[in-house]
């Protein structure tokens, strides 16, 4: 190796990490990632593999026409027979269902996908401390909304007004012991049927199933959303019973409308199918799903499947929209305001 790649390598340190931590000498690793995605983020995953000692395969194909389409044939059934899998599509494949067959067959995955650029793994998200996270994600579970909560309502200064049952779906995350392992694959079991092999990076939320058919009001995307990234205008979901009825607002709204005519099926329009907390207070507003999501005070609400995060919804969509400063009641108490926590969740008080 020159001085010049020592340099980029040793400047990569954060996306060397989960593949350093999970990584061993012998394994077979695939690396998914498409011709629109940045290609210098495979070529340093490639070589740290080799660094490694690992086998790595390199699965490169034609962009997917939208999130969560599986890659070619070939690619999919190699997933199966794979040590580990790591995602790096521009578009979203965490929820493929190539890469849920793969986690059922007990494959795990590494999930770096949705366009995430070489420069934001050197700042930003992937900076933030992997153990304070955990901690803040166990207290944002006990402290904001609480095991017991039944019902939240989420407002915005964009206009935002919905509520949604969450009772009996609150999953609070044990607080990380001596034996937590920064950037660890997680063997998450909340739903038996469904265990998910998986570390998802940039990470930093606490996701959060609500009650089918519960959701009723206006949800104001106002920051990203899956497959549009940076919103240029807002795009207004009309919610009646846990089912979008109408879309409006400007030019993405149109293209959502016709996203979810196109690639949609009959549980597309299922709202909210997740709605989660972001809890990384490294993470910066990118225009990038992975990231985004995450920002510390911020909120997120999935359309679609959402069998992976605890729920009952199949569907070959799931987007997440992105409401950067809500505020949040929980059985009528504010416990978010604008973005900010209005309790202590860096540790016990």
């Amino acid at each position: 190796m020159d001085g010049s790649s020592g340099m980029i390598m040793g400047d990569l340190k954060y996306l060397r990490l989960p593949i350093t931590t999970n990584i061993q000498p012998g394994m077979q690793v695939l690396v998914i990632t498409d011709s629109a995605h940045d290609p210098r983020v495979w070529q340093v995953i490639m070589s740290t593999i080799s660094e490694i000692g690992a086998e790595g395969t390199l699965a490169l194909f034609d962009p997917r026409p939208a999130d969560y389409f599986d890659p070619p044939r070939a690619v999919c059934e190699a997933m199966l027979k794979a040590d580990v899998n790591i995602l790096l599509a521009s578009t979203g494949m965490l929820h493929a269902p190539a890469n849920f067959a793969a986690m059922r067959a007990g494959v795990p995955v590494i999930c770096m996908d949705g366009g995430m650029t070489l420069e934001m793994f050197q700042s930003g998200a992937v900076t933030e401390d992997q153990r304070q996270m955990a901690v803040r994600q166990h207290y944002v579970g006990t402290k904001i909304f609480g095991v017991d909560a039944k019902m939240c309502r989420v407002t915005s200064k964009h206009g935002t007004d919905f509520s949604y049952s969450v009772e009996n779906r609150i999953f609070i995350p044990e607080l990380p012991g001596e034996d937590f392992v920064p950037y660890k694959i997680n063997y998450m079991t909340r739903n038996k049927k469904f265990p998910r092999p998986r570390f998802l990076y940039p990470n930093g939320e606490l996701n959060i199933p609500p009650v089918e058919k519960s959701g009723n009001g206006k949800l104001v995307i106002d920051l990203s959303m899956h497959q549009f990234g940076r919103l240029k205008s807002h795009i207004e979901l009309t919610v009646k019973d846990g089912r979008i009825t109408d879309i409006d607002g400007g030019p993405e709204a149109w293209t959502l409308r016709r996203y979810l005519e196109t690639f949609g099926d009959e549980n597309a329009r299922v709202c909210p199918a997740e709605a989660s907390v972001g809890i990384n207070a490294k993470a910066m507003v990118r225009g990038v799903q992975r990231e985004d999501k995450n920002i510390l005070g911020s909120m997120h609400f999935g359309i679609g499947t959402n069998i992976d995060v605890g729920g009952t919804i199949h569907s070959n969509i799931h987007m997440d929209g992105v409401i950067l400063e809500p505020t949040l009641y929980v059985d009528g108490e504010m416990r978010i305001e604008n973005g900010r926590f209005l309790r202590n969740v860096e540790g016990p008080d």
